[in-house]
């Protein structure tokens, strides 16, 4: 993979979120980084400060500057770090990256967009969590608008824009973004596998009992109280068949052990072979979040042999389909959500059947293929014809000043409503 000077193509990452902090997005970069390396593609990353250990983060051809940052509201285990332009400049410009590629809107993404658009490098960004979804779950919708607008005028200064998901690429190019292009998500089916099932893991979460999974952040954002809603009623409706298990951690887990219900256990957070015989060891996952633009948890599952109950929305639908791997309901639809555990809990051979579907269709999502065609678009966008010095800051001051008029007009609309 080489730049148009003949030498190894050279990329500087700007991310807000990396590992060792564990995600859909970090699990994507990680995986993206050891296929950099196999290709000679030089990657410098910038992230942020973590407290776990990040020794095994490095490699030849990948080195990181860490900053440190401040939690969120959204993610305590998250860090969003404001480092200095000076300091990013100059180490980004003794690297020489050909391509910028920007995964996060805030801090370090929005320091990686400053230097492409300083230096005229090619930018690409990657839309990875729709923050406008999650805002009605920590009642903040009123910054909707605002977000919005933030948003739109930030990609609008990438040459290509990433989305995950043919799902969230529409809705995107609805709110007006453009230059869109699908990079979606793969899947290492050895990894995740029904060959991990673990008979005495089983007998741990309920012998004899029928296990539905949740796998993912717990949080307010994913729908969890529609899935411990389904688990007091089917426990009502089916006294000591079920266990819901939950593996993972985040701010609504105290909310899941203060209930103190019979049939719910949760892991906590797992990785490697843990996590893959905990998928293995299961009958169903379990999944009513509608927020997400992707699922990377969903594919592990169906990679695990396990059939789905989930929501239409988001990116699922990408590789979801009802009645084939899955059975959907209407998002928030807590009663329909319910009845589809209930159905595959109780037709078995209905449950086998989406199973199988469920693992065949994974097959096909290979690593190796989604990234190449990821960096075959990078070298495309080396060969696009760029503006000069005076047109990048003409069009920096035009869509500042653009969204500067805009979020004046909706702070007036909010004074406006609050005097009435």
């Amino acid at each position: 993979m080489f730049n148009q000077g003949g030498a190894y193509m050279r990329i500087a990452y700007f991310t807000d979120t990396y590992a060792p902090e564990i995600n859909g997005v970090t699990n994507t970069l990680a995986r993206l980084g050891t296929y950099l390396d196999t290709r000679h593609i030089h990657q410098m990353v910038f992230a942020p400060v973590y407290e776990r250990d990040d020794s095994g983060c490095t490699s030849k051809y990948r080195k990181i500057i860490r900053y440190k940052g401040i939690s969120t509201a959204f993610s305590t285990e998250s860090r969003l770090a404001f480092p200095n332009f000076w300091d990013t400049d100059d180490l980004c410009d003794r690297f020489k990256p050909d391509i910028i590629h920007v995964t996060t809107e805030l801090g370090i993404g929005f320091r990686g967009m400053r230097y492409a658009m300083s230096r005229n490098i090619p930018l690409v960004m990657s839309y990875h969590t729709d923050y406008s979804k999650y805002l009605k779950y920590h009642n903040l919708e009123l910054l909707r608008p605002l977000l919005e607008k933030y948003l739109e005028w930030f990609y609008g200064f990438s040459n290509r824009t990433l989305a995950p998901s043919c799902h969230t690429l529409q809705e995107l190019f609805r709110k007006g973004f453009r230059n869109l292009k699908i990079w979606s998500r793969g899947i290492d089916t050895k990894c995740f596998n029904p060959a991990y099932r673990n008979s005495e893991l089983r007998d741990k979460f309920g012998k004899d009992k029928f296990i539905f999974l949740y796998v993912g952040r717990l949080s307010r954002e994913k729908n969890l109280d529609i899935l411990l809603q389904a688990a007091v009623e089917i426990e009502s409706r089916f006294p000591g068949k079920t266990s819901f298990v939950f593996t993972g951690d985040g701010p609504y887990l105290e909310t899941i052990k203060n209930l103190q219900l019979s049939n719910v256990f949760c892991t906590g957070f797992k990785q490697g072979r843990e996590l893959s015989e905990v998928y293995a060891s299961a009958d169903c996952f379990a999944f009513p979040s509608g927020t997400e633009t992707f699922g990377n948890v969903v594919l592990e599952a169906m990679a695990s042999g396990l059939p789905v109950v989930g929501v239409a929305s988001g990116g699922v639908l990408d590789f979801l389909s009802h009645n084939h791997n899955a059975l959907l309901s209407p998002v928030d639809d807590a009663l329909a959500f319910t009845n589809n555990l209930v159905c595959l809990m109780t037709e078995k051979n209905q449950c086998l059947r989406l199973a199988e579907n469920a693992r065949n269709d994974s097959l096909s999502r290979d690593w190796n293929r989604i990234f190449d065609g990821l960096i075959n678009s990078d070298i495309d966008d080396l060969n696009t014809t760029y503006l000069t010095d005076r047109e990048l800051i003409k069009l920096f001051k035009q869509k500042t000043n653009n969204l500067t008029k805009l979020l004046f007009k909706e702070l007036q609309s909010w004074f406006s409503e609050w005097e009435e």
